[in-house]
């Protein structure tokens, strides 16, 4: 008996940066060939090798020529380079739909429009998608008062507007399944015409027991940050914070994770804090695990997020974060981290000198918290569950 088909439409991918969404449905793909479907990936050549590295044996539909050169998206000459590299995989996809037979399964990555579409205009009759975080309303764009929403507001727009036409387009397809990253998100789906047995509530996905999880590390950074330099993250604040700590606590030490060094450093020297602050640059999944555990605490002052995983991947290691009170974490991430009232950056600074002063004490305050629980509910093997149990709804229908 043939195996059942189900091709994943991935035109998102770009370059060789791997974004959090990339990590989830790579994970998704490689429940599916556990459960013995057959797996095709619409994308271009930048997925290729994406596949590749991730040893994912998959077949691919190629939906452009070659991978794109680097950009700069900040520029609007990156931006609009990179809004018609996703035109051509977009167009590329609609010529090869012909490729997707009704009784395949096919299931849109991302909510963005490039993804979204080919899903709803192909010929499957067993549709499957997730949204992975909601874009701002036109009043937040127009008042520029959400923090992803640059000056510009051009990106903010499309986001806004590609969004809609996305979930109102999918809202139509008979026989579906949406999954969401976050409770929230469920009842503004409902009100957009969404019945509630075609909604699935999935987890970001994080290793419960990440490689070196067993191995006793010495303790060598008071602060850790991974991120990308963006007024979103907070950068702004993460860097008064740092200047604040090393003023204020002997032998303090920061590190810095991700390829960001060119963008930060020369702000780094400026504020005297060279000596204090170390760049790792890009590294393994593996070695950004073992930077976690020597490290004391994690700051996360970004101004807005969906629920950014990396801060799953802080807690699974035993890592206490201090963050804004962003109006979508506690759904997700509930008493597991230090809050600090949105933007108060005094009070920011004040948890994370008491976080560091507790930790290099030998009090970590999630010790004796169930985070067995929540590494059980946000583990990969969960999602991994959900997501064949949607797929496997959308089978028998």
């Amino acid at each position: 008996m043939n195996k059942r088909r189900i091709h994943f439409i991935a035109n998102c991918v770009y370059s060789d940066h791997v974004a959090g969404g990339d990590i989830h449905f790579f994970e998704m793909a490689r429940a599916a060939l556990g459960a013995g479907y057959e797996v095709n990936f619409f994308g271009g050549h930048a997925l290729q090798g994406h596949l590749a590295d991730q040893k994912i044996a998959a077949s691919i539909t190629l939906t452009d020529t070659r991978k794109m050169p680097p950009i700069n998206l900040a520029t609007r000459k990156g931006q609009i380079a990179l809004l018609a590299d996703y035109t051509k995989r977009y167009l590329h996809s609609r010529r090869n739909l012909s490729g997707i037979a009704p009784d395949d399964v096919v299931y849109g990555t991302t909510d963005f429009w490039f993804d979204m579409l080919p899903v709803v205009l192909s010929q499957s009759r067993r549709k499957l998608a997730i949204l992975h975080m909601q874009a701002p309303t036109l009043a937040q764009v127009i008042k520029a008062s959400r923090a992803d929403v640059d000056p510009s507001r051009i990106a903010a727009l499309h986001y806004w507007s590609g969004q809609r036409l996305s979930i109102s387009r999918f809202a139509r397809c008979p026989r579906k399944r949406l999954l969401y990253v976050h409770p929230r998100m469920r009842a503004d789906l409902l009100k957009r015409g969404y019945r509630e047995d075609e909604l699935q509530y999935i987890s970001f996905g994080v290793d419960p027991s990440p490689p070196g999880s067993q191995a006793n590390i010495e303790k060598v950074y008071d602060i850790v940050w991974i991120g990308r330099v963006h007024r979103q993250k907070g950068i702004d604040d993460l860097l008064a914070t740092l200047k604040h700590l090393a003023a204020r606590m002997p032998n303090f030490k920061a590190l810095i994770i991700g390829k960001v060094q060119y963008e930060l450093e020369s702000r780094i020297q400026e504020l005297g804090l060279a000596n204090y602050v170390r760049f790792s640059g890009f590294v393994s999944e593996e070695e950004k695990f073992r930077l976690f555990r020597a490290s004391r605490v994690y700051l996360m002052p970004s101004r807005f997020e969906g629920s950014p995983r990396v801060i799953g991947e802080a807690l699974v290691c035993n890592l206490p974060v201090v963050a804004y009170e962003v109006e979508t974490y506690r759904g997700v991430f509930g008493e597991f981290l230090r809050y600090v009232r949105c933007y108060d950056l005094a009070k920011f600074k004040a948890e994370a000198e008491a976080q560091i002063l507790a930790v290099r004490a030998g009090k970590n305050y999630l010790e004796g918290m169930d985070l067995a629980a929540f590494k059980k509910a946000c583990s990969w093997e969960t999602a991994q569950q959900t997501f064949l149990t949607a797929l496997q709804e959308l089978v028998d229908m």
